[in-house]
């Protein structure tokens, strides 16, 4: 457990006995009574309607999302982030597999799964409603988040937009798993059959920081999500071109809110700021453009989302 004032983080693990898989969570939230006789004791003015979930990027983790997670607990949410297992490095490093990627449908599941287990007896001191959920994630997690609410892939669409000259600078295509034979019908059903079970009714609200598959999702899948969306993408983007992936999520979505960050922003200032020396197809997680001011930007990205989360009326839940 750590704590900054009242404002606590704690780790807890599950176990998914219906994939054979644990499933290890970060929860954020502002604290009570440290001896209350659960895993997690919240405080007594902690709303049980304000509960968010946080999914991170592709081979990360929540604890790259804290700047998040904190942030929201600060205002009163309970936040519950998810390391997505295969990807995390959280589970250990035998345990990364770059074929889950092509496994798209795990990130939504386990998030469903995660948001069970908040009405688990011995978790929280409070009975939470978790039928009412502002789901936010970044990369991966971007669209994992919209996944939730019917964002679908299409088969075929990233193979074609990767084999272009304009794709060549999109570095979602070094993800791309290749499919050499045609689809067949029988395999065209059971992936539509995988993602109409990806769908949430409890997601009511989402926000989605430089999403990433924009190139590879259907944009009728789009124009189903009803839930109120904000898309929050890079302009100037060293990883997924904005036009393909943000833009192209919000211009699909009915009525949602599109927030270009420019200064030069990259892919990577949506992730707590570090130290290593890590890079994910050639560009650094920690070292951003010169001039940029990460935490600068990230308080840009907060007054964003506290201000759809205002306008939406989620702070009255």
């Amino acid at each position: 457990m750590t704590k900054s004032g009242n404002l606590h983080s704690t780790d807890v693990d599950f176990f998914n006995s219906t994939t054979n898989q644990p499933v290890k969570t970060k929860f954020w939230y502002l604290a009570g009574e440290l001896q209350c006789g659960k895993t997690i004791c919240l405080a007594a003015s902690q709303n049980k309607r304000k509960l968010a979930l946080i999914s991170h990027g592709a081979f990360g983790s929540p604890i790259e999302m804290n700047w998040l997670g904190y942030a929201l607990a600060s205002q009163g949410w309970l936040v519950v982030g998810v390391a997505h297992y295969g990807e995390s490095w959280v589970y250990g490093k035998d345990t990364i597999d770059p074929s889950v990627l092509a496994r798209f449908w795990q990130r939504p599941q386990e998030v469903s799964f995660v948001i069970e287990q908040l009405t688990n007896e011995g978790l929280l001191n409070l009975d939470i409603d978790n039928s009412n959920v502002l789901m936010l994630g970044h990369s991966a997690g971007g669209f994992t988040a919209l996944a939730l609410a019917g964002a679908k892939l299409e088969a075929g669409k990233s193979e074609r937009y990767c084999a272009l000259d304009t794709a060549k600078n999109d570095k979602s295509c070094a993800y791309n798993t290749q499919q050499t034979t045609p689809y067949t019908k029988d395999k065209i059903h059971k992936i539509s059959k995988v993602q109409a079970s990806m769908v949430d009714a409890r997601i009511k609200a989402i926000i989605s920081l430089d999403p990433a598959l924009g190139h590879a999702v259907n944009e009728t899948s789009l124009m189903d999500v009803t839930v109120p969306t904000l898309v929050i993408g890079s302009v100037e983007n060293d990883f997924l071109p904005f036009k393909q992936h943000a833009q192209y999520y919000a211009e699909h979505i009915r009525n949602a809110d599109l927030i270009g960050i420019e200064q030069g922003a990259g892919h990577f200032i949506y992730i707590n700021e570090c130290e290593h020396n890590f890079k994910a197809q050639g560009i650094l997680l920690c070292k951003d453009r010169e001039g940029v001011d990460r935490k600068a930007l990230q308080q840009q990205v907060l007054g964003h989302v506290f201000s759809f989360i205002n306008r939406q009326g989620l702070n009255q839940l």
